[in-house]
């Protein structure tokens, strides 16, 4: 099961924003939107969510909902 992390922005916990490459886009809002139902369930408004997952793609390249969340929590225990 995954847990809930902190519904904080990227730049709140020290993580530098990072928009993806154009090619990149579609990605992030893809799993932006398969992340939402949880990420909102845990206080996440939709914007915070895009942040953190532009800032995934961009930097992880892809990924699930179960590796993206468990990313924003290693991002907030930095």
């Amino acid at each position: 099961m995954i847990s809930c992390p902190i519904p904080d922005h990227p730049h709140d916990v020290g993580v530098e924003e990072v928009c993806p490459e154009l090619a990149q886009i579609e990605g992030a809002h893809l799993l932006a939107n398969a992340a939402r139902p949880f990420l909102r369930g845990c206080g996440f408004d939709d914007r915070q969510i895009l942040e953190w997952a532009e800032t995934y793609i961009a930097e992880v390249g892809s990924g699930d909902v179960k590796t993206f969340v468990a990313w924003i929590h290693e991002c907030q225990a930095a």
